[in-house]
Parts: C-alpha cells; structure tokens; sequence
C-alpha cells in the first residue's frame, strides 16, 4: 500500500529566504504548504483539465485541415502546408498536455493510441490497402498505424495525395486522433471534479503517480527522444529522431522540456506571488520551498537551471549539444532520484512501460 505522504493539511507558512535565487533582488516571499490534496487540485483542475481541451481543440483542427487538404485540387500544395502547419500545432498541444503523462493519459493508455513511435510503413501502407472507415474499422489498425506519427508520414515521408486511398486513411487517423483526444478531456474532467479533500488514500496515490510520471517524462525526452537515437545513428547519418520527417524534433524537444520545467520548478512571478493552494499547479519545488526544506530547493533550482541552459541550444543538427543536454537532464534525474523524490517520501517505482 502506498504510504499517506507527509503534507500538512494547513495552509502553514515559512520563509524561502535561503533559496538559490536569494542573491538576485528578489524579495523574501512566504510559500504555504501544499498537501497531496491540494497539490491534485491544482494539478488537475488548473492545469491537465485545461491542456486537455486545448489539446482536443487542436485535434479537431487537424481534422478539418486534413479533410480540406484530401478535397483540395491536384497539383496545388496550400491545403497540404496548412495541414502540416496544423498537425504541427497539434503536436505541441499534445506534448503541452501529455510529456507529465499522469491522469487521464496514464488512464487511458492513450501516450500508445496518440503517439505511438516509430511508425511501422508497411502496417500504414496494409491500412491503406484496406480502406478502413469509422471508428470501428479503425480499432482493428494496430497502433504503429495510427496516431500523430503516422499521420506525419502521410503528409510528409509519403505525402498523401488528394482523392486517394492514402489521403482517405489521412482522414481516418486524424478523426482517430480527435476521438481520443475529446474521449481524455472527459476523463480528465472526471478527474479534476473528485473531492481530493475527502480521500486522502486516491490524493496520495495520485500525487505518487504524478511525482513518478514526471521522472517517466524526463528520461522519455532524455534519453528515448535524445540521446538513444543519437548514439545508434551510423557514422555520418542523421539520427532518426522521433521527429524526423517533419523536421520538428527541435520544436519538440523544447515543448516538451518547458512542460517538465513547469511542473518542477517556479517561475519568477511564482517567486513574489506563490501559487495559492488548490488554485493553481503547485510544482516540486514550490512544495519542497513549502515544506521548508531550503536547502534542497535551492539545490534543485540550481540543477534546473542548468537544464535550462543546456536546453536552450539544443540543436538536433550538433551532436555535441544533444548530448550536453542530455548530460544535464541526467544531473536532474539523478538529483531527482537520489533526495527529491525521497525528501517528499514519495516511492519511485516509473518503468518504461508506464504510459507508453
């Protein structure tokens, strides 16, 4: 049984003045103390809840832009870039919702049903040949055709053309994707309206699987996304990046870093005015700062910091800064592992095989 974590219920206050970022100009700003059921409000109604219809907005865009670019004219490409500007847009929404894969993603499994990766072409180009329509049809499609990357192969690797059975499957992917996007926000929404005060065991539980998720989504982009695929690229080859055909690894990489950023550590405005308990996302380090464990956060802040840096100049095309970003990212997982998670007497217990 997971242990009931050791959050004050109250709203007790104390000084963050030895925290790392106490030489700048910053006044001395006191941080309440977050409980599991507070910090799940937060997280859930303020933060997931919202991604969610974000996410579910882009996705029936990218339907629509789909199903126009299939109904466009032979021979012109406007329909096709606006696609591709879309599915591009819905990337990030979904890393913007999905890269803490904790709730209704872990739920429903849907990191497999959305972002499965890499894609298999033969399985999309068998899809294809049998013209699956509507949604039953389409759950008979094994997930390596299906999902954002498989729809990125259509408009990109072997761009579907218009009034096509490619271009028709196109269609059905999205409308897959949208399906399930709209399916989370309902999850989501059931989520985000439990009663975390009254079940300290479900706000526990959920704050472990939130704590551990994060971990999940560091060493994702780490080390699947970065530095895997660097090191097993021949000599002289492009890695293939999860991102590769639409060039938008780059973009990725930092979407996905700023959600993981958001959740651990505070902004500088967070910093005069403190996330107010059950009101707005509470990260790690907000709570660690709550709990008076100084010394740790200011620890902490310091190893985001250089993540930041690191991250900053990430660039798919230089090998040397994918792995200096990657050498940074571990620093902070180790961190992570070794006295964050410990320090807010939360179990790690994260696989590879959790949300995939």
């Amino acid at each position: 049984m997971i242990k009931l974590y050791r959050f004050m219920a109250g709203v007790g206050m104390c000084l963050a003045g030895g925290h790392a970022h106490a030489q700048s100009a910053e006044p001395v700003v006191a941080f309440p103390i977050y409980n599991a059921a507070q910090a799940m409000q937060g997280l859930h109604q303020h933060t997931l809840l919202p991604r969610a219809q974000a996410f579910a907005d882009a996705a029936q865009a990218l339907t629509r832009q789909t199903t126009a670019h299939c109904a466009s004219p032979a021979g012109g490409d406007g329909a096709l870039q606006a696609a591709r500007q879309q599915w591009q847009g819905t990337l990030q929404a979904w890393e913007a919702f999905s890269s803490v894969a904790t709730g209704a993603v872990l739920e429903r499994r849907s990191q497999r049903q959305i972002d499965f990766w890499p894609v298999r072409p033969t399985l999309i180009e068998r899809a294809i040949a049998r013209a699956p329509q509507g949604e039953k049809a389409m759950e008979l499609v094994g997930t390596p055709a299906k999902g954002l990357p498989a729809l990125e192969w259509l408009l990109w690797t072997r761009p579907a053309a218009p009034a096509t059975a490619a271009c028709a499957f196109a269609q059905e992917v999205a409308r897959d994707v949208e399906r399930e996007a709209l399916a989370l926000v309902q999850a989501e929404a059931s989520i985000a309206a439990k009663d975390w005060d009254d079940d300290a065991e479900a706000s526990g539980q959920g704050m472990a699987e939130w704590i551990n998720q994060w971990l999940g989504g560091l060493e994702s982009l780490r080390w699947a996304q970065m530095e895997k695929p660097l090191k097993a690229a021949p000599a002289g080859e492009r890695p293939a990046y999860a991102r590769l055909a639409s060039r938008g690894d780059a973009a990725s990489w930092q979407t996905q870093w700023r959600t993981l950023r958001e959740h651990a550590g505070v902004t500088p405005e967070q910093r005069r005015a403190p996330p107010r308990p059950g009101e707005a996302l509470a990260p790690i380090e907000a709570i660690l700062m709550g709990q008076g464990k100084l010394a740790l956060s200011a620890k902490w802040s310091t190893a985001l910091a250089q993540a930041d840096q690191a991250m900053a100049v990430v660039d798919p095309a230089r090998a040397a800064t994918v792995l200096s970003a990657s050498t940074a990212l571990k620093s902070l997982s180790l961190l992570f592992q070794n006295e964050v998670a410990s320090s807010l007497d939360i179990p790690l217990g994260f696989s590879s095989a959790d949300g995939d």
